[in-house]
């Protein structure tokens, strides 16, 4: 009995367990208590400690150290921290550390194998929660090690449910046992009239949700979309969406409007959230009306498609990184601060501070990893369909990038400095179509997929009913 309740009915304490013999005190260590906090619109970073446990004086300490790491006024809306707090401990005496030896020893757990980042559950006293003989429990046990179940790793939050037999000739008779653990499946084990106990594996059933939400920007994307009780999952991925059209940091302005239908899966039982996806957005502004369909073609790719089937995903970045402002436009005459004259300036130089992580705006090769004058370290990438990106002045090269390798849109390869004819940390980016530059800002960004025959066919009977919608909020 006591074996089937350490495995089962231990749910709501959780303890770690170091022990070495069997003659020693346990320290008995609870679960590490976290905080987490998200930066919101106008938050300053020290006053956010104060929805947190620390003192003002320790949140100044971890200030400190971040300051020699990253720049602690540079934080976006939306990113987060945690704080992991020391956790309690308590020392067992030895009568209580032999008692649990035993119970472990019981179970036929080597208490000496046990790893310093395992958890058990334990309930004390807790056998009169159930009608279940030892050796029916044993039983259970057995048939759940069939399903290859690891009973020593229990989740928190993992349940079980007991159907006893109506039957009042019987005493202390149970028909059906289920456990649900982590994910998408739950064990049933039962017990036929004649004492027959079989076992199974069944898939949880699923409910499928659709939300249909519009609203009005008042200061940000985070704020409106979190007022309309928008889960943070959701507005994240609508903000990835559109990420080729808009800058949801640098281009939202008051009156802007979102409109999204989405769909949550949650599983029955739990109650829990297995997956969610966005079916179709808008974002409008004043001069423009952006429109996110999700589609999947006869081939099974999926993806999101503007209302002519055109992917919304561009084959470029707006921009190689989040930059705090551009410091010099691409012109044909510009007054260079080191050099003292005029000269062409066929690039985009991006202010931004040392150490920003610089991105491939697109797939492509890279066809130079090396210092090259007034540039100093300069990496080149080869795009499809004639295309060239520049990247110079960078204080180092990202992991693994150097001539010949291939990278993809949005990987780092390099990181922002001041190495060549720089008179500060900035980014110089340049982009050339058929050997020669042009000014990226003005581009017309192209899809990475156009949809054409059957699937544009498609595509556009199932859009009619999805701009309705749209149209509608």
């Amino acid at each position: 009995m006591k074996k089937f309740i350490f495995y089962l009915l231990s749910f709501f304490i959780i303890l770690f367990i170091g022990c070495k013999n069997d003659n020693m005190e346990i320290d008995i260590t609870e679960v590490p208590e976290t905080d987490k906090v998200v930066f919101q619109h106008g938050d300053i970073f020290i006053d956010t400690f104060e929805q947190t446990k620390l003192s003002r004086q320790d949140g100044n300490k971890i200030l400190n150290e971040l300051k020699k790491h990253v720049n602690i006024g540079d934080y976006k809306e939306g990113e987060f921290y945690e704080i992991t707090y020391a956790p309690k401990k308590t020392k067992l005496s030895k009568k209580e550390s032999n008692k649990l030896l035993t119970k472990l020893k019981k179970q036929n757990i080597n208490p000496n194998n046990i790893e310093d980042n395992e958890f058990y559950k334990i309930v004390t006293d807790s056998v009169e929660q159930t009608n279940f003989s030892q050796p029916e429990s044993d039983k259970i046990l057995d048939e759940l090690k069939k399903q290859n179940i690891n009973l020593g790793k229990i989740n928190r939050k993992d349940f079980y449910e007991i159907v006893h037999s109506t039957n009042t000739d019987v005493d202390q008779t149970w028909t059906n046992f289920k456990y649900y653990p982590k994910g998408q499946y739950f064990y049933s084990v039962d017990k036929s009239t004649d004492d027959v106990i079989t076992s199974e594996k069944i898939e949880l059933q699923t409910t499928s949700q659709i939300f249909e939400v519009s609203g009005t920007i008042e200061n940000s994307l985070w704020e409106s979309m979190s007022a309309s009780n928008i889960k943070p999952a959701i507005i994240l991925d609508f903000a990835d969406v559109f990420a080729w059209q808009i800058d949801f940091l640098t281009d939202c302005r008051q009156g802007d409007v979102y409109k999204v239908i989405y769909e949550i899966i949650t599983l029955e039982k739990k109650d829990s959230v297995l997956s969610s996806k966005i079916l179709a957005g808008q974002y409008i502004t004043s001069t423009s009306l952006n429109t996110a369909i999700h589609f999947t073609n006869s081939n099974g790719d999926e993806g999101y498609f503007d209302e002519n089937g055109k992917s919304v995903k561009s084959a470029f970045l707006k921009a190689p990184l989040q930059f705090k402002r551009i410091s010099s436009y691409f012109t044909k005459k510009r007054f260079h601060p080191i050099l003292k004259y005029y000269r062409a300036h066929e690039g985009i130089d991006y202010a931004a501070p040392m150490g920003t992580p610089v991105s491939a705006v697109g797939d492509g090769i890279v066809i130079k990893s090396q210092y090259t004058g007034g540039y100093g370290n300069l990496v080149i990438i080869k795009h499809p369909n004639g295309y060239e990106t520049y990247y110079g002045h960078i204080s180092k090269y990202g992991k693994g990038v150097k001539k010949g390798v291939r990278v993809k849109q949005g990987q780092v390869i390099g990181y922002v400095g001041a190495t060549g004819l720089a008179t500060g940390p900035h980014l110089d980016f340049r982009i050339k179509k058929n050997g020669s530059f042009f000014n990226y800002l003005t581009m017309k960004m192209p899809p990475t997929y156009t949809l054409t025959g059957k699937n544009k066919e498609d595509f556009d009977t199932y859009k009619e009913n999805i701009l309705s919608k749209l149209e509608s909020l």
